[in-house]
């Protein structure tokens, strides 16, 4: 007796792009320096997104970061963020997750700020991208 088809094939181990890895850099500074929880995940597009809290999505390219703060704009609509290096993105991101922290749920989910599942539904449109 072979075992052919006795074992399923191991998948290929495939290379994390640069975005995922630094993404996983920011979740670790965020974990280790400012006790936030932080998930990681892969877009198409190569990019991808660091889910901070609800309504506090960073996206990176690998090399930016950018995401929508809580604070508003004079016309009343949220401020995009952007930060090249990791600690002062988690820097800015622990500072906007303890404003959302305080905030009543209901009051982010009525906003304008993303959600985590708006972000990886399969018919989006790309991916938000710094203006």
């Amino acid at each position: 007796m072979s075992g052919c088809g006795r074992f399923a094939a191991t998948p290929p181990v495939t290379e994390r792009s640069p975005a995922v890895r630094r993404a996983e850099e920011l979740a670790a500074i965020l974990d280790d320096v400012h006790g936030i929880s932080a998930d990681v995940h892969e877009l198409r597009s190569g990019n991808a997104i660091v889910s901070v809290f609800l309504g506090l999505l960073a996206y990176t390219d690998g090399e930016t970061f950018w995401w929508t703060g809580p604070e508003l704009s004079n016309s009343g609509s949220p401020l995009l963020s952007s930060e090249l290096t990791l600690p002062l993105a988690a820097e800015q991101l622990a500072k906007h997750y303890r404003i959302l922290r305080a905030r009543p749920a209901a009051g982010v989910l009525g906003s304008e700020l993303p959600l985590l599942a708006d972000a990886l539904l399969p018919d989006d449109a790309g991916d938000v991208a710094p203006r």
